[in-house]
């Protein structure tokens, strides 16, 4: 979508030459010769040709000035993006569990046929055994909910409402074992867990704590290290109204009991911020487990619970999928170049071993042969990069280096320089780049544009389209120096073509850097016994072009990042990071404490949350994240107020003419199913959106509702009884922050 510009002036060469003419009596009146021959004329269709190009430039912009102007509104265009997903391994049976480092390199075969290479994120320990069996524990006993696990379809956790004391049990075919941290992967239905929900917390918490001096003033501690606070902001905020306690069955001299797993102990390390966002759940079992037959379970497992112990969610959690010895994958590896060393040539400094990670300086001739290289320690001035093979050269036989970066070429001193990056599709946060002149090392720093570099600033651009790095003029960023040698480090990615489906199957890559990373490669391999993804790798996509970023800006003109109106503080409302909210509703100049007067500059803002059932309310701490959300986005001078609705809880009493042949007790069910739903607070009202706050109960609408069921001739009688009250045949008034819950009703048939 283009955004529409104005024609600022729409005058043609024709059109010029007319008004030209036009005014020639006026500023020239002696002049009378105004046909094409005479010289005058031929000056001002010159000229008149100079307005229209000049004419035809005014409309125009380049895209390095529209880039700005989406700079202006803080849109850039977004960069090549990697795809993401969660892997699931297993053992052979029998085999020992096996650990993978974060750096490991699986691949996969896309639909086309094309090696696509994933690189783990964190450290995998793949213990023996599965997840068998899921069962939620309420008061009314065991639920299993395996099949449905089975089956791929979404499961709930604690129950449709989540209540306080519910139980989550997981139950194992193989124990844990003692001290071997195991991660479960639990990815939640909804639509408001996945990664785009963490970085908004994760912002949330950013601009919480920026305005703090230093990190023991913000977290509340009597720490004085302000490193802290660059830790902070790059995690999710626990949810402090949801209080969850996970357990072992453990068995200890010969009787079961159950444990707590205690975070403080490095038994246990939730990054689902209680079961909330999508991401995984460590467990470290201390002692040996116990087996045990529960719930609807005919065979005795391995059991770990979650038990809901205070608080409660804003909507109940439900899963998509829990998966066992998971790590999360990104399709994104590291780039590596091999250098052929010139025979003869005697490497300098302490000669490096496969995986050492040294400084390294080295001359190339014209073939990009080693001339001379030298191996230091690595160290701030220097930039290091791993080595990943190295046959040192003799007299008669060349050597060759394998290491992790890329070597581009060589600076030539002219303006604009631009080289192209072997390997396309840079993941754009990795990207560094490295020049050595005459033994010196210079790090580059990547721009936008060079509209703000000066002749001394190292910066470089990258040209994502065609994947090259640009340099500035001299004038507006450095020139690399004639012979300067050139090296970039990044991960490579596919983008989008790194979307694959989910139950792909993934092999563990024989490679230099797997072999180093993880030692004894060849046996990992035979005790592993499948890698898969059963979650889809999603998320990939290339760089993002000019005319999307101006649609993006476009849509953002129709959203407001502050509360102005009424309708904004409802819109951010609903938006607060981490909170599930069904409906919000504003109210200007009203204090909820005293609702018969006039309260102004107050906003009270009434919350529902996501929870199912005929009186949903939200928890103290759910008011005070909305509160506080909206609090730094309101209109100075106001005041808000996030409440809870007040229930009014209203019976109908009627009597109701049957049709004939129509069953009572069905009829009479209906008419209650059909009240109950009206009133609902979630999709009942008038517009099945939820009953409006504050809107009255009308005694036509309770009958037109009992008039539509099935088998109902007439209403009558009917009578509204609020809050125990005596019954009228009135309206029943609700004040602004009020909802209406459903009560017995009391319906006859005849």
């Amino acid at each position: 979508m283009k955004v529409p510009l104005p024609n600022l002036d729409d005058r043609r060469w024709s059109d010029l030459i007319e008004e030209g003419r036009a005014l020639i009596p006026v500023y020239a009146p002696d002049w009378t010769d105004h046909n094409v021959h005479d010289p005058g004329i031929t000056l001002m269709e010159l000229f008149a040709w100079i307005a229209e190009m000049d004419i035809y430039e005014l409309d125009r912009i380049t895209d390095l000035q529209k880039r700005k102007f989406l700079a202006l509104v803080g849109v850039r265009q977004q960069p090549t993006r990697a795809a993401h997903t969660v892997l699931s391994l297993s053992l052979k049976d029998g085999s020992a569990p096996v650990r993978l480092e974060p750096g490991v390199i699986v691949s996969a075969v896309d639909p086309f046929g094309v090696d696509t290479r994933f690189s783990l994120l964190e450290p995998v320990n793949v213990a023996d055994g599965t997840l068998a069996v899921v069962q939620w524990k309420d008061v009314k006993g065991f639920h299993d909910v395996t099949a449905k696990r089975q089956r791929k379809e979404v499961f709930s956790l604690f129950g449709p409402t989540a209540d306080r004391g519910n139980e989550l049990y997981l139950g194992f075919t193989k124990p844990l074992q003692p001290n071997l941290p195991v991660r479960l992967y639990f990815k939640f239905d909804g639509g408001h867990s996945g990664f785009d929900e963490r970085q908004r917390l994760i912002e949330q918490e950013r601009d919480r704590l920026a305005p703090c001096p230093n990190a023991s003033d913000c977290l509340g501690d009597d720490s004085s290290n302000d490193s802290q606070l660059s830790d902070v902001v790059t995690q999710v905020p626990p949810l402090n109204r949801v209080r969850l306690t996970w357990e072992a069955l453990v068995e200890t001299k010969g009787t079961q009991s159950w444990i707590t797993l205690d975070p403080a102990k490095d038994e246990l390390r939730d990054d689902t911020r209680s079961l909330t966002l999508d991401g995984g759940i460590l467990f470290r079992v201390p002692t040996p487990m116990a087996l045990q037959q529960l719930g609807h379970s005919r065979t005795p497992l391995y059991y770990i619970r979650g038990r809901l112990e205070a608080g409660g969610f804003d909507s109940p959690p439900s899963a998509s999928a829990i998966v066992m010895n998971s790590a999360r994958a990104e399709q994104a590896v590291p780039v590596a170049s091999t250098w052929i060393i010139n025979a003869g040539v005697v490497p300098q400094g302490n000669e490096p071993n496969r995986g050492d990670v040294v400084a390294i300086t080295a001359k190339f001739d014209d073939q990009g042969h080693v001339t001379a290289i030298r191996f230091d320690a690595q160290s701030d001035a220097v930039p290091a990069f791993r080595v990943l093979e190295f046959v040192r050269p003799a007299a008669a036989r060349a050597g060759l280096l394998s290491v992790e970066t890329l070597r581009l070429g060589a600076g030539n001193g002219w303006p604009h320089q631009s080289l192209e990056l072997p390997v396309a599709a840079p993941v754009q946060s990795t990207l560094k780049l490295f020049s050595e002149e005459n033994g010196a090392w210079r790090f580059w720093q990547r721009v936008d544009d060079f509209l703000e570099s000066t002749r001394r600033d190292v910066h470089f651009v990258l040209d994502e389209t065609n994947g090259k790095v640009v340099f500035g003029d001299g004038e507006h960023g450095r020139v690399p120096p004639g012979g300067a040698n050139l090296f970039a480090s990044y991960d490579a990615t596919r983008g989008e073509s790194g979307n694959l489906a989910a139950g792909t199957t993934f092999t563990l890559v024989d490679f230099l850097l797997n072999r180093i990373i993880l030692g004894d490669f060849d046996s990992i391999v035979q005790r592993l016994s499948s890698i898969t993804n059963p979650i889809e790798a999603s998320g990939g996509a290339p760089p993002e072009t000019l005319d999307l970023a101006i649609a993006r800006a476009v849509d953002l003109v129709g959203t407001s990042g502050r509360a102005v109106t009424l309708k904004d503080y409802e819109a951010l409302a609903r938006k607060t990071p981490g909170a599930r909210i069904a409906r919000a509703a504003a109210r200007a100049n009203l204090h909820s404490s005293f609702p018969c007067f006039s309260a102004p500059g107050v906003i009270t803002v009434t919350v529902l949350p996501d929870m199912p059932g005929r009186r949903p309310l939200p928890s103290e701490g759910l008011l005070r994240d909305v509160s506080t959300y909206l609090s730094g986005r309101r209109v100075i001078g106001t005041r808000v107020q996030v409440v809870a609705p007040r229930y009014l809880e209203v019976s109908v009493r009627a009597t109701v003419k049957l049709l004939q042949g129509a069953s009572k007790a069905g009829v009479q069910q209906r008419i209650v199913d059909a009240i109950n739903e009206f009133f609902n607070p979630l999709h009942g009202g008038p517009d099945k959106t939820g009953w409006p706050f504050g809107r009255d109960v009308f005694r036509s609408e309770v009958m037109q509702v009992i008039d539509e069921i099935e088998g109902v001739d007439h209403v009558l009688k009917l009578e509204l009884i609020p809050d125990s009250c005596e019954p009228q045949c009135g309206n029943v008034c609700l004040a602004p922050t009020w909802l209406v819950a459903a009560g017995s009703h009391q319906i006859s048939v005849v």
